[in-house]
């Protein structure tokens, strides 16, 4: 975490409520946030039970809930806490840490953090612990957490201006590419080989969809939680294609992207150098990676990039993006700590392309947004559902909801 992000102001003293069956971690994290203004422990639970009657007491700003508990474990404590209350909590574990399947589970099912344990060891300085520990609880208590009775469902938006979608099939005799159109009567086409005319069998290897419409998404801390709320809700004939550029280390991004791809209708890959964009995919990129995007005859073509001097990673792919496909791209940030993005943004307005920040309430860290908001004009400030409608009815420089 770096060090600008630590100085975090507040307007009143958080209300955190401590839920740990561990009266040795209830007593270290007790006194390691003893002497600040900024926050005040207003209770204790050691287990589930004890904690959903805690918060309807208590009222807190902030849970601070351990997954690992007697009674009732922290993920069916979470579950019924986002039934009732929009309160936000931080999920800690002493068996998962941060990039794990079980922590994707819990930003999935509504906390709006992750803190693995073994990342609160003494070891990294009492101090630097108490700053960092004390930031994700104010980044938290900032957080408008959505109760599931408010939330989205897939299928709960419809796709308008849906393309058509067209079959594959690749001949196993003289191996030519296929393109099958739709009939508009409904009957089977004759299937044969445009090339040798050979039957061709009826098995559709994958589906075809024009690439129409890229949206650029920036994310970083916070940013995972808000993509796992937007990606899966979005069917599987989603015809946007979605590269994701996250401030996260890669051993981060392979793990996140095996998960969203198993909870999403959706494709979701890791985007890698020299992969030809496809249609309706959602590419899942490091800032570490440095990619841009190259225009190679029909395909278009992922390439790395060396570094350039204040020129960042989100940067350089809203640039490389919005300088080929003009108004048939939009770019988006979520919730994220590093400042990138606002030079790119401002390309993408130049080539008519449209800009969106996700609002401060939806984002658990905020600078990356908040950056751009003051160096860059953008055409909206959306929440998460607004984010799904985009990348659903995006066309030709606009929504079609506009």
């Amino acid at each position: 975490m770096e060090a600008q992000t630590l100085n975090y102001s507040v307007n009143k003293s958080i209300r955190l409520l401590l839920v740990d069956d561990s009266e040795l971690f209830r007593r270290f994290i007790t006194e390691l946030l003893a002497d600040t203004n900024a926050l005040t422990i207003v209770g204790e639970a050691t287990d589930g039970s004890e904690a959903i009657k805690s918060i309807n007491r208590l009222h807190p700003d902030v849970v601070l809930l351990d997954m690992e508990m007697p009674v009732m474990d922290g993920m069916e404590v979470l579950q019924k806490v986002r039934e009732q209350v929009s309160t936000p909590v931080i999920m800690i574990s002493s068996l998962s840490r941060e990039g794990s399947a079980r922590c994707f589970d819990t930003l999935k099912n509504g906390a709006v953090d992750f803190i693995g344990k073994d990342s609160l060891h003494p070891k990294k300085g009492v101090d630097l612990l108490k700053k960092e520990l004390l930031y994700r609880i104010l980044c938290a208590s900032r957080v408008q957490s959505r109760m599931i009775s408010n939330g989205l469902r897939t299928g709960d938006l419809a796709v308008k201006d849906e393309e058509e979608q067209k079959r594959v099939i690749f001949c196993e005799e003289c191996g030519t590419r296929n393109v099958i159109e739709p009939q508009s009567d409904g009957q089977p086409p004759e299937l044969r080989c445009v090339q040798c005319d050979d039957l061709l069998e009826a098995i559709v290897i994958s589906k075809y969809r024009r690439l129409s419409t890229i949206g650029v998404i920036g994310a970083g801390r916070g940013g995972a939680g808000n993509l796992l709320n937007i990606v899966p809700l979005l069917p599987e004939s989603c015809s946007t294609t979605m590269i994701v550029v996250m401030q996260e280390a890669t051993d981060f991004i392979e793990s996140f992207t095996r998960y969203l791809n198993a909870v999403s209708a959706v494709k979701v890959i890791r985007l890698e150098e020299g992969m030809n964009i496809e249609g309706g995919n959602c590419y899942i990129a490091s800032s570490q990676d440095n990619f841009s995007m190259i225009s190679h005859s029909t395909n278009y073509t992922i390439r790395k990039s060396p570094s350039v001097s204040g020129q960042g990673a989100l940067d350089l792919m809203f640039e490389s993006i919005s300088s080929i496909l003009k108004n048939k791209m939009f770019a988006m940030v979520l919730s994220g700590h590093q400042l990138d993005g606002d030079k790119g943004m401002q390309q993408v307005r130049r080539n008519q392309g449209y800009g969106a920040v996700l609002n401060a309430a939806s984002c658990l860290c905020k600078e990356l947004g908040e950056n751009i908001l003051r160096k860059s004009a953008i055409d909206r400030i959306v929440d998460e559902r607004d984010c799904i409608e985009l990348l659903l009815t995006y066309t030709n420089g606009q929504n079609s909801e506009s």
